[in-house]
């Protein structure tokens, strides 16, 4: 449902690539679909001078809209008194609109200078006016420590409710099903538990390499850049309670619960449920030929919520791999090897639903092969919102349910500490492996 109110949008960092690729073409989307509000206006905040829309606007539909809602405004984001302008020039188009905005700041920054932006728009008094929103892109810290800080530095100026983490994963079409594929679908609903599913395998393969990103991922690894944030909040939403019918507001909630049950096995050891490799040629790329760093993670994981004990979990992502995609897969538990149902929730490239069932073979003789049923979102719809355009308009309307709380990121860190640690002090487990090798050739 569209809302009306009042919006300005500040994109604090609009010249860089997250703004061209993504925010903009978003909003010249949801605009085309006529559900933005009546009155919208984009606020472009950069340190350069020299900035051409135009440019920017290049790759985007609706161009003629955004054109005529964004403007640039340029500011040092070290220097408060700037803070103060921004605040001033906020208020003018409020007067020009004849009524109160709500404020919606995107931080698309470096993280190492979201924390004194935080600062600066807080003691500027923007979160004081309670229809201010902070939208944050992750990472959101390096480890459980950093995570917790920086929970706190934020909870200095801005309330819980206004906070915005986002994590586009959650936005996707299928990721949002999940909730009601398991609701509305009898079959489902009643064997989601451990008496039905031996194992839970959730997988984001990538086909690229770190793509010149050297500084990024040399701070980061795979650990970080995917396993803390997209596939352990899938994970959540796999094994999260239903929400009650008409509240989709208690699902971030539900996924904290979920995630407060989730741990690495710590027998026979550690090491045993984790595994870490780095592509071949990586080190040369990053000119650090004693580079630790994971391009490879794949962690075993285990719930203590009765209705999931016993049950294997498996996160593994990886890059330079043979194929790109990212699945969600429920394997059911069997008698014997003829039976092999499967259930595909597939998010990317190709979105959509397998379920794999044994089936006779035309004949006179008996055998049987697997086949699947297929559901692709793309077959019977003809538009698919991208997963930036379902979280800026789901920001705009105060809808939290497809963003991170504090809560939640804290649990994610804590589940992952004690890895962390072990691999900041070990040498010895890191697997060297060949570009375009599958994710069963490495984990295996």
């Amino acid at each position: 449902m569209k809302n009306d109110q009042p919006t300005i949008l500040i994109i604090i960092g609009i010249s860089g690539d997250l703004s061209k690729r993504k925010l903009l073409p978003a909003i010249g989307q949801i605009a085309m679909t006529g559900m933005i509000p009546s009155n919208f206006r984009i606020i472009g905040v950069t340190r350069q001078s020299d900035i051409n829309l135009e440019n920017l606007l290049k790759h985007t539909v609706n161009k003629d809209y955004l054109l005529k809602s964004t403007e640039m405004f340029e500011m040092n984001l070290l220097r408060e008194e700037d803070y103060r302008k921004l605040r001033i020039r906020l208020e003018e188009i409020e007067r020009e609109f004849g009524t109160s905005a709500q404020y919606l700041f995107y931080l698309s920054v470096p993280p190492n200078t979201s924390k004194s932006i935080i600062e600066f728009l807080g003691k500027e008094g923007f979160a004081e006016k309670d229809n201010t929103k902070l939208l944050l892109e992750k990472p959101f810290g390096i480890n459980l420590e950093s995570a917790t800080e920086l929970v706190e530095h934020i909870d200095k100026y801005f309330k819980r409710e206004q906070i915005y983490r986002i994590d586009h994963y959650l936005a996707k079409e299928t990721a949002q099903n999940i909730i009601v594929f398991r609701e509305g679908n009898s079959l489902f609903k009643k064997t989601w538990n451990k008496d039905f599913i031996d194992k839970i395998e959730i997988v984001v393969s990538e086909e690229i390499g770190i793509e010149g990103r050297a500084n990024f991922y040399e701070q980061t690894g795979a650990l970080r850049d995917l396993i803390q944030s997209h596939l352990l909040q899938l994970l959540a939403l796999t094994l999260m309670d239903i929400p009650e019918e008409g509240h989709i507001e208690e699902v971030p909630n539900l996924r904290y619960e979920a995630l407060r049950q989730i741990s690495i096995p710590s027998v026979p050891s550690l090491s045993a449920h984790v595994k870490r490799g780095q592509y071949h040629g990586y080190r040369e790329e990053v000119q650090n030929p004693h580079s630790m760093v994971e391009t490879f993670a794949s962690i075993d994981l285990v719930s203590s919520d009765p209705k999931w004990q016993g049950v294997k979990i498996n996160l593994t992502t990886g890059k330079a791999l043979k194929d790109k995609f990212t699945e969600i897969k429920i394997l059911y538990r069997k008698d014997n090897d003829r039976e092999s149902n499967e259930l595909l929730l597939r998010l990317q490239p190709d979105e959509g639903i397998s379920f794999s069932v044994w089936a006779k073979r035309p004949g006179y003789e008996h055998q049987v092969s697997r086949h699947a049923l297929n559901f692709s979102f793309k077959d019977h719809y003809t538009a698919l919102p991208e997963a930036y355009e379902q979280v800026l308009f789901n920001a705009i309307n105060g809808d939290h349910s497809l963003f991170s709380t504090s809560e939640e990121v804290i649990e994610t860190w804590r589940i992952l500490d004690g890895l962390q640690k072990a691999w900041s002090t070990s040498t010895y487990d890191l697997i060297i492996y060949k570009k375009g090798s599958t994710v069963e050739e490495i984990k295996n």
